[in-house]
């Protein structure tokens, strides 16, 4: 992550050090960052009705992101990691990744908070650290697939295709 953009956000050189801080109480680790919220949170049509994904004219959900909702689950995750792993997310449930738990070690940036309180005066700043730490795990694996290369917990491209696409909750309905 480059200096000019830590100074940007107000963090600077501190920021880094605190990044490093919290890697070396991780030891050697893997890391996913998994976005949620934003993606497949429930919205409010124009009536305020709540809506999770679109409907086309013939009232089937359609959804930009066909796999994420399930690609992002707990039980798929476990599919994915093999080892103790850093959890960056903007999940608001606690304990939605707790399933995990029954096979590795998790860290949040929150089991951190007493190094990163004092510096941290928004999401942004918080977001940009937990990148400095998934930056240098021995694995990162991304929520989105951005090149064939990388590693992603959903193959759902990060790009928005405009492609509005029926959501897959189970491994049993990928096959339809």
């Amino acid at each position: 992550m480059c200096g000019w953009r830590l100074e940007k956000v107000g963090m600077g050189a501190k920021g880094m050090g605190t990044a490093d801080e919290i890697k070396a109480l991780l030891g050697d680790y893997d890391a996913i960052h998994v976005r949620r919220g934003d993606k497949i949170k429930n919205r409010k049509d124009r009536f305020g009705v709540e809506i999770k994904n679109r409907k086309d004219r013939f009232g089937v959900e359609r959804s930009l992101h066909p796999h994420l909702d399930r690609d992002i689950r707990p039980e798929f995750i476990l599919c994915r990691i093999k080892r103790t792993i850093f959890i960056a997310s903007n999940e608001r449930t606690p304990g939605f990744f707790s399933p995990l738990s029954v096979r590795y070690k998790l860290a949040y940036s929150s089991n951190y908070s007493r190094i990163l309180d004092p510096l941290i005066e928004n999401n942004y700043q918080l977001f940009i650290a937990e990148r400095l730490i998934m930056m240098d795990a021995k694995t990162f694996i991304k929520t989105f697939k951005e090149d064939e290369t990388s590693l992603s917990l959903t193959d759902d491209p990060k790009k928005n295709t405009k492609s509005w696409q029926t959501p897959i909750y189970t491994l049993d309905e990928e096959g339809r």
